[in-house]
């Protein structure tokens, strides 16, 4: 019943392999479900790398919908987590989808008409932004290259089904969230369920809201560093919080690997100096001493992100309201 709410090419699982077709979804979900965490990426995508066809081309993400990911931590409980998911989806409107996934939600708003460029995915991040301001559990949102969990399959690390509920149940205060998928609910999934009746044009919200400009002021102030890697005013608040976000720690990560590599290609590393890149990274992070830190999920998290060839461009830092004025890593991309 997906009516055209997935569709090809996408990725699949961590390892992010070419996915062309549903029955490679539905393949891939009976042969690996209970025995490993499943995912797809958020988007399908228009084309391929052309030197490297096994790999979508990021910038061809078409992008059917904003996504918000919601998790209980050190910034609230679960209750506060359904707090927070409630007040988003009072913001929202049109067709919005939630997976309860384990300690957490996931929220899909999707869109009536899908969009395609690096200009929308730029746009999709500050409407996103805007949407959730001040919910304080909020764990990430979408971009082009994000992977998210399959709904109605089971999270083999919190050993608990991620499930698909409707929206509404979430405001009754005797809904429980059940514990593994209900048939019922299957409607509501945000890819295999019922047909896409929103109303929400992202185009048309643009339209309406366009960016504000932005007078970049000349920079004034000392260069921060993480060992020899030098670092933005803007990144370097942003980590020394006690508690940063996801996507801050992502974007550490991307600017000290492209730092500490000289801006070469990820690909043209050898293992010795991917290996000798992750524990320079690794180690300065263990010396933020961030009070939910850990260290598994940090080595895995500096693996995937050192093979990604580019940081976060400055409107990156400035469409999160993290960027005060221009700085020695001024890169043209603010207008």
């Amino acid at each position: 019943m997906d009516a055209g709410l997935i569709s090809f090419p996408r990725e699949i699982g961590l390892k992010r392999s070419l996915c062309k077709s549903r029955s490679q979804v539905s393949q891939y979900i009976k042969r690996l479900n209970g025995k490993s965490n499943l995912y797809t990426s958020l988007y399908s995508f228009q084309d391929v790398e052309r030197t490297k066809p096994w790999k979508v081309d990021t910038s061809t993400a078409i992008i059917d919908r904003a996504w918000w990911d919601f998790d209980a931590g050190e910034r609230g409980d679960i209750e506060q987590v359904k707090n927070d998911v409630r007040e988003l989806l009072t913001r929202l409107v049109g067709d919005c989808r939630v997976v309860a996934t384990g300690r957490g939600f996931h929220v899909h708003q999707l869109f009536s008409r899908p969009v395609v460029g690096r200009d929308f995915a730029t746009h999709l991040q500050r409407y996103q932004r805007l949407m959730s301001d001040g919910l304080p559990t909020l764990d990430g949102f979408a971009f082009p290259a994000k992977l998210t969990r399959l709904p109605n399959t089971y999270n083999v690390t919190r050993k608990r089904w991620a499930v698909v509920i409707p929206p509404k149940a979430l405001f009754l205060n005797d809904f429980k969230i059940p514990s593994q998928p209900v048939s019922e609910y299957r409607e509501y999934c945000p890819f295999f369920g019922k047909p896409n009746k929103s109303t929400f044009d992202l185009v048309m919200w643009v339209n309406d809201n366009p960016p504000p400009k932005v007078e970049m002021q000349p920079f004034t102030g000392e260069v921060g560093s993480a060992g020899d890697v030098p670092l933005m005013p803007c990144l370097e608040k942003a980590v020394n919080a006690p508690s940063p976000t996801h996507e801050v720690r992502v974007a550490l990560v991307q600017h000290m690997s492209q730092e500490l590599r000289w801006f070469a290609d990820p690909q043209s590393l050898s293992q010795e100096q991917r290996n000798e890149i992750e524990e320079t990274i690794f180690s300065y992070l263990k010396s933020l001493s961030w009070d939910n830190w850990n260290e598994y999920r940090s080595r895995q998290g500096i693996r995937t992100n050192i093979g990604y060839a580019n940081a976060p461009s400055c409107r990156w830092f400035n469409l999160r309201g993290m960027c005060e004025g221009k700085c020695w890593r001024y890169d043209g991309t603010i207008d």
